[in-house]
């Protein structure tokens, strides 16, 4: 199947006024933001293999690629009594799913590992934070300040840390406040650029957010960088939201 790997990142980005805020509206990306840089990450690779937290969007954003490229993509996930809605959406768009009992994210990693060195098969790294994914992501971002300007702050919630380091690049000049949602060991060993400041979600990674919010949002992710956003954000202020709430 031929697939322009361009067909996300082209898409214009939404911005849309909210409150004090303007929001990048990802969410009407199939896929949500993770897609505008996915086809270049993953190039014709034929089975690509994640180990996902049971509610991350980083796997459906795959299982929608796969679904438009005919790739093979192969999900691990901690085993649970009931399969979570974005497991279900995982398995909708055509992806293969595998549960790990005993399913620690460390050992949900290694069975990712084994299977994709005995398949010969791509394994992407939680976030998909690899070099690949910087460039055309950083493009995205530069469209949305041709349109912006440098706002005094850019809002957003952050797993990996990539999209931080990408919008810090691509706003020098602007405060870019990083709601961590996720594992706190990941955040304290990284290091984020100067304007970066990181600040702790409320809720954990699992739970679901019920803070308000005025457009389709992630439960589990963006919307907790929204609760603290719509409450704190000054002056000119900017939110990336990566993915609606399926």
């Amino acid at each position: 199947m031929t697939f322009d790997p361009r067909t996300w990142l082209d898409v214009a980005p939404v911005i849309e006024r909210h409150g004090r805020l303007d929001v990048v509206r990802d969410d009407l990306l199939e896929g949500g933001s993770k897609s505008r840089f996915l086809p270049f990450l993953v190039g014709d690779s034929p089975e690509i293999v994640y180990g996902s937290p049971f509610c991350g969007g980083a796997a459906v954003a795959l299982a929608v690629l796969g679904k438009h490229t005919g790739q093979r993509v192969t999900i691990f996930y901690a085993k649970r009594k009931a399969l979570h809605p974005r497991q279900r959406r995982v398995l909708v768009n055509g992806a293969t799913i595998y549960q790990v009992p005993t399913g620690y994210m460390t050992n949900v990693q290694a069975k990712a590992r084994a299977y994709a060195a005995a398949r010969g098969a791509m394994l992407l790294p939680l976030g998909f934070d690899v070099p690949a994914a910087r460039e055309p992501l950083a493009e995205a971002i530069a469209r949305v300040r041709a349109r912006t300007g440098s706002p005094s702050e850019v809002w957003c919630a952050t797993g990996s840390g990539m999209l931080a380091h990408a919008l810090a690049a691509g706003f020098p000049e602007s405060a870019i406040r990083a709601v961590a949602v996720g594992l706190k060991s990941r955040h304290g060993s990284q290091s984020f650029p100067s304007n970066v400041e990181v600040i702790e979600a409320k809720e954990d990674f699992a739970t679901e957010s019920r803070s308000p919010v005025p457009f389709p949002c992630c439960p589990n992710y963006d919307r907790k960088a929204w609760a603290i956003a719509a409450e704190e954000a000054k002056g000119t202020a900017l939110f990336w939201n990566v993915m609606g709430p399926g």
